[in-house]
């Protein structure tokens, strides 16, 4: 996993890479690689779901990439925006092959990336289907 996560970091040209997984109304961060503690967390730890990105991106309700997320209405008021300094983001559902939600695979950045586009989408759509084959062979 985390040579996936370093692929989608590096690719992206972003501050960290992360697969998370909604576990009991919370979002987990399962695997990271980059510097966490930047952006206020750690690997293992959860925040509440309804706060997160990647709630918002698995119901279809956010875009999968911001490339500036200060000026981005949809994403600038929220809580994590302003506390964890989101400066650009991309997201990508983790959907289990039995069609079940398992999390996102999302990258962030302290910096806004004008660079940052749709088709960014498609290198995150290859790379979550290596995560979640990596996932279901796990268990």
């Amino acid at each position: 996993m985390e040579s996936v996560l370093a692929s989608a970091k590096e690719a992206l040209d972003m501050d960290i890479a992360i697969v998370t997984e909604f576990v009991d109304g919370r979002l987990v961060f399962r695997a990271v690689s980059g510097d966490a503690s930047s952006f206020g967390f750690e690997e293992g730890e959860s925040i509440p779901l309804e706060h997160s990105y990647c709630k918002r991106v698995m119901e279809g309700s956010l875009p999968g990439v911001i490339a500036d997320a200060a000026n981005q209405e949809i994403v600038r008021d929220l809580e994590m925006t302003r506390e964890a300094a989101i400066g650009a983001y991309a997201g990508f559902p983790l959907v289990l092959s039995d069609g079940r939600p398992y999390g996102t695979l999302c990258c962030l950045s302290h910096s806004s990336d004008p660079w940052l586009a749709e088709r960014d989408l498609e290198l995150m759509a290859k790379l979550a289907q290596e995560l979640v084959r990596r996932l279901e062979d796990e268990e």
